[in-house]
Formats: structure tokens, sequence, C-alpha cells
């Protein structure tokens, strides 16, 4: 037998209109300690009964700031339906509570009211951290509180503050350091050689962050936001006057845009006889002032070292909260996806995660995994998406049920889970596959210029064609391409593709700086 706990009893109790949590706590009986189990696709947290609080607001509340961490979109919705007295008598009865304090200040700090009690805690009192890092993502130090005696580490502000739970996943991911092995990997390559194949790479990342939008961009337009993609470590803070850029390169100057959109815009696709809403984005009016928060949380990371300074926030978590909260806001009415993407980039680059000079080819893995990438989208935008109602064949009439509330402190865990497993593959796949496939072209280049006097794009396209059909040129290339060629020819030509590529895997193979 189970019984609600925490955050679940609340909502449950106070008939709150929140979003389904990914974790919930039970009590339970025939367990020693603390279970997690896998129960309809979200993860549940069983309790002995000797946890059991007590079954008052307080209790619970108690229960959950201690064992779930900070859920601010759930307190929110609590603070504005219990009302303060219960808040009042406990911080009463219990000044040095740090929960009873942290339960307190997040009341004053969500609602801007003052509950009616003076001087609640001692000025004696040491200060306590509001949030717990090791239940999730927070700020190393934090503004100080006189009243309540906290140091508010969450990381962000009222306007926008995102939830990134410390699942067993993520912390296994954070003891892996890969940043350590993103250096590790680059280390193994000629610095002069590694700067070369950056060009390649920064393409390569625009064409994929273009296709995942099923879009097949002019080369100018690749170039214009390649160029941006490779502003991102310049240290340039993030603004609205910088991501409006970064729209204009991606689209027609006629779908150009000069400032948060003002309409309300929709997620999803038109099917012809009918309109499939996938996300109903916040509302207009609501925009600026979750931009603002989302801008902050970026400029305070950076101004702080992005990362880079002991126990700091973690880059990839940071990336995630920042890119998944932009896309799920969607302020523009296009363009959104490509930023979402390069806001990944431009948060690991100002990090130091990846050195300056080089991008990670993230796009090309989100692309491989489409499937992983949407249903990741759809944690959150599913179940708002029930919540919401609006008729896109009447935009005129306003939505209803997409509150500002729940893009305002959006639990983004899986997000940050799929971002770390795509970077992770980047990593320790991807990146290696395509420098060794570049550097490798690069000598096989070099040794078929000297073989034989290539007309326009023929050499290019000889290596490309053999080395993707295992070292050989085919029948039907030949024909169609290099008839001109004898037989000598292209035996030796082939060879010396093989010995090219072959050279550049035995180097890498061996931790050789190739």
């Amino acid at each position: 037998m189970t019984r609600k706990l925490g955050y679940s009893q609340l909502i449950t109790r106070y008939g709150l209109r929140a979003l389904p949590l990914a974790e919930e706590a039970q009590l339970a009986s025939g367990i020693k300690g603390r279970e997690s189990r896998q129960q309809g696709g979200r993860r549940v947290n069983l309790f002995e009964p000797k946890y059991q609080p007590e079954d008052t607001l307080a209790g619970h509340l108690q229960f959950a700031l201690r064992y779930e961490g900070i859920n601010l979109q759930v307190l929110a919705l609590l603070f504005a339906e219990a009302g303060e007295q219960e808040l009042t008598q406990w911080i009463t009865a219990n000044p040095e509570s740090r929960y009873a304090r942290s339960a307190c200040y997040l009341y004053e700090w969500l609602s801007g009211r003052q509950l009616p009690v003076a001087n609640p805690v001692s000025p004696r009192a040491s200060y306590v951290q509001l949030a717990d890092p090791l239940l999730q993502l927070a700020l190393p130090q934090g503004d100080r509180d006189k009243r309540f005696r906290v140091r508010n580490n969450l990381p962000g502000t009222r306007d926008f503050c995102p939830l990134v739970r410390m699942s067993p996943y993520l912390q296994g991911m954070l003891a892996t350091d890969l940043r350590r092995v993103t250096a590790e990997t680059l280390a193994r390559y000629d610095q002069d050689l590694l700067h070369r194949a950056a060009a390649y790479l920064y393409l390569k990342e625009t064409q994929a962050s273009f296709e995942v939008e099923l879009e097949k961009p002019s080369p100018q337009k690749t170039q214009r936001f390649a160029d941006l993609l490779r502003q991102a470590d310049t240290r340039t803070p993030l603004s609205e006057e910088r991501l409006l850029d970064l729209q204009h390169a991606a689209l027609d100057p006629r779908f150009h845009e000069f400032t948060w959109r003002g309409i309300q815009n929709w997620v999803g696709k038109d099917l012809g006889y009918r309109k499939q809403v996938d996300l109903v984005p916040p509302r207009p009016e609501d925009v600026p002032a979750l931009m603002q928060g989302l801008l902050s949380l970026a400029q305070e990371y950076q101004s702080m070292g992005n990362g880079t300074i002991m126990n700091s926030p973690d880059p990839v978590l940071m990336a995630a909260a920042i890119a998944f909260g932009f896309v799920y806001i969607h302020p523009l009415m296009d363009g959104n996806g490509r930023i979402h993407r390069y806001l990944i980039h431009d948060v690991l680059a100002k990090a130091g995660f990846t050195p300056r000079g080089i991008v990670l080819p993230v796009s090309a893995v989100i692309l491989a995994s489409l499937d992983e990438y949407i249903a990741t989208l759809e944690q959150f935008s599913r179940p708002i998406n029930q919540l919401t109602d609006f008729d896109p064949d009447q935009p005129q009439l306003p939505a209803t049920g997409n509150d500002a509330l729940y893009f305002r402190y959006p639990d983004l865990t899986a997000q940050a889970e799929f971002l770390y497993k795509s970077l992770e593959r980047t990593v320790t796949h991807d990146l290696e596959q395509e420098i060794d496939y570049l550097l490798g072209f690069d000598r096989a280049s070099k040794a078929l210029n000297n073989l034989l006097d290539w007309p326009a794009h023929s050499l290019e396209l000889f290596i490309r064609v053999v080395h993707e059909n295992g070292g050989s040129l085919s029948a039907n290339k030949r024909k169609s391409h290099f008839a001109w060629m004898r037989d000598d020819e292209i035996q030796t030509a082939e060879t010396q593709v093989i010995a090219a590529f072959n050279s550049i895997q035995d180097a890498t193979s061996n931790n050789e700086v190739v």
C-alpha cells in the first residue's frame, strides 16, 4: 500500500493545476529506507513509513523541500491557493527551521507579498542555502536575504527559473567530466590541421541545424549563419539584438522581425483539413518578461565564469536550461528552432567546454536522433498542450491555459539528459569521425593533385565517392563522371585515397598527434 507524499500530496489536496511531476514521492510499507522505481514513464521514489511527515501543509512542504528540491511551479500554485496563514504559524513556531525559512522566503519571493510577521528570524542565525545542489541545478553562492537568513542560489529570477533535477544519469555524467574528455579528444590532433577542420565543422553544424527544420538553405545563408555561430565564443553577451541578428541570418529578409512577437503563435502542422497543434507558447504579453529572465540567467552565468570556477553550474546543464527554455517560450514567429540550437553552442563555447574556434556537431547528432529529439521536446509540450485551448483558425481569440507560470518555471531535466547524451555521442564518436574524414580528405587531395590535372570539382568528387564506396570507384560513377581516366590512373588514385584515410585512422588509434 502506498500514499502520496510531498508535492504530489499537496497537488492533490489543494487541487493544483500543475503539470505532471516527472518524479513522485510515495510512502510504502514493506521496504526499508528508500527505493526508486520506474512506473508509467516516470520515476517513483518510495519511502519507508518512518519518513511519514505531519499530514499538514507544513509537514508535506518540509518533506518536499528536503527530499524533492524546489519546484517553483508547484509552490507558486500552492501559495496562491493556500494563502499565508499556515506559513505564518510555521515560521512563528519554528524560526530556526531551514525549511520554514525557505518556504516563507519563497512565498514572498514568488508572490511579491510580505507575510504578516516582523523579524521572523534572529539576525544571529546562520545563512542557509535555498536550493540543494545535490538535488537540483543551483548557483554556488546566491544573494543573501536578511529577513529569513537564506541565500537564494536558484538559477534564475522570478521571471525565469528552470528546474533541472540531479537524476542518477546526470550525476553519472557530471562525474564523467565530458569537458575533459572533449579536450583529450581534440589534443590528439595537430592544432594547425584542427583549425582547418573547424571551418568545415561550422558549415556542417549549420547545415544540419537547417535540415532539422527540413530546410535546404542557400550557400550564402549557410555561410552567414556559420559566421554567426563562429562568433559564439567571442564572449558577446546574449541580448535581444543578438538573437534577432541570428534570426535575420537564418530567414529571408521578408520575414525578419525586430522585436519579440506581438501575436499568439503555435507549433504544429497544417494538415490541410485541420491544424495539428503541438504547443501553444506563452501569450505575447508574457514574452518580454520571460525573455528578460532567460537573458538575465545567461548573462549572470557568463559573468561568473560560465562553469570555469570551482563548484559553478555545469555548462551542459546550463546550456539545456537556456536553449530549451528559449524554444518553449518561442519568442519569435519564425527561426526559433535554429536559434535554440545555436544557444547550445553559445553557452558551451563561452564556458570553455570546447576550445576556441571549434564547434561540436551537435545538430548532426540531433538529426540522426530526430525521433528522440522530438520526444524530448514533447516531454514538456504535450502535458501543457493538454491544459491549453487555442484555435489557430481564429487567432484573434486569446489562448487560454498557456499561462506564463508553466514557461517561467519549467522542469528541463529530460532535456538536459538528452543534451548530455547527444554531446557524449558527439565527443566520443562523431567529432573524431568528422575530423578524421576531413584530415584524410586533405591528405588524399594533396596526393591526387600530384598525380593528375583534375577538371574543376572532379578531384573532390573522386575522393568522396571512392571513400564512401569502401575504397573503389563504382562502374556507374566511372561512366558518369570519370570516363576520361585510364584504368591504371584509377587504380593508383584509389590506392592513394585508401592510404590517406588509413594513415589518419592508424595515427588516432595509436593516440598520435595528426
